[in-house]
């Protein structure tokens, strides 16, 4: 397991350099409470990474590989994760307000009490009623066609 202050840098020089190392060290990452608001992590591989209660708020994640990640507790308000890989990732408590989350992966998606209003998971792929049921989410979260909005919605609005 890759973990330290080093890692945050490494991440900081770019997704080429990152993806490299992510090659020779495919294990777990531990990046928790790491602050990369505004960070450009297009295409990064962050599979198995572990960003607990980091900061990745209008990060561009588009197209980021994020499979198994630990993103509890994670603000990644106003994000662009589109075509996103998060497949089994745990965002428990996430907030993902306002992310824009068209074509992403979900699969299996841990979606407890994540923060889901005003995202667009339109296009979406493997979500299901039962994680949406577990997520909190509004008027504004725009969900695939196929997917009902939970009656929870309307009546929770706070964690």
């Amino acid at each position: 397991m890759a973990c330290g202050k080093d890692l945050v840098h490494l991440l900081e020089s770019g997704t080429d350099t990152w993806n490299a190392f992510r090659e020779r060290n495919p294990g777990f990452v531990m990046l928790n409470r790491t602050c990369l608001a505004d960070a450009q992590l297009a295409h990064a591989d962050l599979h198995r990474a572990f960003l607990l209660e980091s900061d990745l708020q209008r990060a561009n994640l588009e197209w980021a590989i994020l499979e198994r990640a630990i993103l509890r507790k994670t603000n990644l308000r106003g994000s662009d994760l589109r075509y996103a890989k998060i497949d089994g990732a745990d965002l428990f408590s996430a907030d993902l307000s306002g992310a824009d989350l068209r074509d992403a992966s979900l699969a299996s998606t841990f979606l407890k009490r994540a923060d889901l209003r005003g995202a667009d998971l339109s296009t979406a792929q493997g979500l299901t009623v039962g994680q949406l049921v577990e997520a909190i989410g509004d008027h504004e979260t725009r969900l695939p066609e196929n997917l009902p909005r939970p009656a929870s919605w309307t009546t929770r609005d706070s964690r």
